[in-house]
């Protein structure tokens, strides 16, 4: 009889064992896009993969005001920047997305920052500008200016967040979350904006 009961169990858990696995393997697939683990890396795990799509001219509006600071301590708000097509990005050195996203936009202002366009990377850091001064060359971020704005007048921000802004000041697209800022779309799309009169 504790020989039958024996047999029985192992049966049981070598029958247990072989499903787990199966499931495990199904799951591993299904999870890496058919895969064969759903450890493997994507091309680029950081970027959602969503592409922008620009807000018709007519259809844009202001963005919320707010103020910050650059590297000097001098002071400026959002709706005064105008003149040029800026991608502001409101960020923080305790952000991992944020952190991950960082090269991205500092490679995009190198090819692209000028008089029609540039990457304002406004930080919200407590420790205000000099947390920034210190985490961008450990960082190897060189084309990105410091600036910074006070955590208390965003409780709710979802970090990063991007406003792409328009030659008048208007919100041309807004997102939260990590973009390919140096891929031919996104490059492209912010090229047209550049171009609208």
């Amino acid at each position: 009889m504790k020989l039958k009961v024996q047999t029985r169990r192992v049966i049981l858990v070598t029958t247990l064992l072989v499903l787990a696995a199966a499931a495990g393997a199904i799951t591993a697939m299904l999870g890496a896009d058919a895969g064969l683990s759903y450890t493997e890396p994507a091309a680029n795990p950081s970027v959602s993969g969503r592409h922008l799509a620009l807000t018709a001219p007519a259809q844009r509006q202001p963005p919320r005001d707010f103020a910050f600071t650059d590297v000097d301590g001098h002071s400026q708000r959002l709706s005064a920047v105008q003149g040029q097509v800026t991608l502001v990005n409101l960020w923080a050195t305790w952000c991992p997305p944020c952190v991950a996203e960082m090269p991205d936009l500092d490679a995009l202002q190198a090819l692209l920052g000028g008089t029609d366009f540039r990457v304002l990377a406004i930080s919200l850091d407590r420790g205000g500008a000099a947390t920034v001064a210190r985490w961008f060359p450990r960082a190897g971020i060189r084309n990105l200016a410091i600036h910074n704005a006070n955590p208390a007048d965003f409780p709710d921000a979802l970090l990063p967040t991007s406003i792409l802004l328009d030659r008048q000041g208007r919100v041309a697209w807004t997102g939260a979350g990590i973009y390919a800022w140096t891929g031919q779309p996104t490059q492209a799309l912010i090229k047209a904006l550049i171009a609208e009169q």
